[in-house]
């Protein structure tokens, strides 16, 4: 595998989302982490549970990345 690809199954309430990188991305988006502003993130949508929960989640993903 070498690259970034993605598939995503579903519909409605029932996504999988499936992701391979290679470790040339992977290491990437784990640096895209640190620039990302997640202060700022959870101020814009602190009216908005729903995508407050997600950009955790994406926060934690992206560090795990990282390790």
């Amino acid at each position: 595998m070498q690259g970034f690809e993605y598939k995503l199954d579903g519909k409605g309430d029932a996504l999988v989302l499936g992701i391979d990188l290679d470790s040339a991305n992977a290491k990437a988006l784990a640096r895209l982490d640190r620039y990302i502003n997640w202060e700022d993130v959870l101020k814009l949508t602190e009216n908005d549970p729903e995508a407050a929960y997600a950009a955790e989640r994406l926060h934690t993903v992206l560090q795990h990345l990282a390790k």
